[in-house]
């Protein structure tokens, strides 16, 4: 994946640390996005006294893409874990992103393969 392609294509956006980038349960905006430095949490139920850590992501890790390509709720919540730039791809800019970067996609896919791999062993338990 070509980042320079992609911050020419899509928005930057710096953030504070703790800030909400997506909460579960919104519909809009139908976003993915691309942590370029920084870190986030992915959690589960956030807020409340059950909330579960799903993931914790990185510079070059991604998150939001089911929210993008299926167009259906947000499944978690997305907070910064300290000052973080993100760079956003929504659905005004994903086609161009995916024909000026193929590699992009491939990526997306990739790593979507991976965490369906780990959550099949996660099962197998």
């Amino acid at each position: 994946m070509d980042l320079s392609k992609l911050v020419e294509l899509s928005t930057a956006k710096r953030l504070g640390k703790g800030a909400v980038i997506i909460k579960e349960g919104a519909t809009m905006p139908y976003s993915m996005y691309i942590v370029l430095s920084g870190s986030v949490r992915v959690v589960k139920s956030y807020g409340a006294y059950d909330q579960m850590l799903v993931a914790t992501l990185y510079p070059g890790d991604f998150f939001g893409e089911m929210s993008l390509f299926l167009m259906k709720p947000r499944t978690a919540t997305v907070v910064t874990i300290e000052e973080t730039v993100v760079l956003e791809i929504n659905q005004s800019n994903v086609y161009e992103v995916i024909q000026k970067d193929p590699q992009f996609l491939f990526s997306v896919l990739k790593t979507l393969c991976t965490r369906i791999d780990d959550l099949n062993e996660k099962v197998k338990r």
